[in-house]
């Protein structure tokens, strides 16, 4: 990759479902979870996930935007993080072109279920190491 650019991140992304998800909490401390993030999905800087909306995860984002995305794949060398910033909704409209019938193993009433809430991480520095390395910074 000559220069980084988004288009090729979102090629060396390609596939990867799995990432850490890491808020600040309430007593300024790190908590990591895993989430999935639908490698089908296109990169653009704007990674989707659901959750409950009285889950860890959402309480600390309540409180702080501030969160990180750590990728790594499985079957070569690559490790991506993803500063940025997140917001929650439980609007139905904002979350149907995300949803994906595979997250009813936790979610049973999909878009309906009660509780459901959506994560909205816009990357704001992307930094990878790998067989090629790079970094975006991304204005919003």
């Amino acid at each position: 990759m000559a220069k980084p650019s988004m288009k090729a991140l979102a090629q060396l992304m390609r596939g990867l479902d799995y990432c850490l998800l890491t808020t600040v909490t309430s007593y300024g401390h790190l908590g990591s979870r895993p989430m999935s993030n639908n490698g089908e999905v296109d990169y653009d800087g704007t990674s989707y996930f659901f959750t409950w909306a009285e889950s860890r995860a959402a309480r600390d984002i309540e409180k702080n935007k501030h969160v990180q995305l750590n990728f790594q794949a499985q079957k070569r060398t690559l490790f991506i993080a993803v500063q940025g910033e997140a917001t929650l909704t439980s609007d139905r409209e904002a979350m149907e072109p995300h949803w994906q019938g595979s997250l009813e193993q936790w979610f049973k009433d999909g878009l309906d279920t009660p509780g459901l809430t959506m994560i909205q991480v816009e990357a704001r520095r992307i930094k990878w190491w790998g067989e090629e390395e790079g970094e975006l910074e991304l204005e919003r």
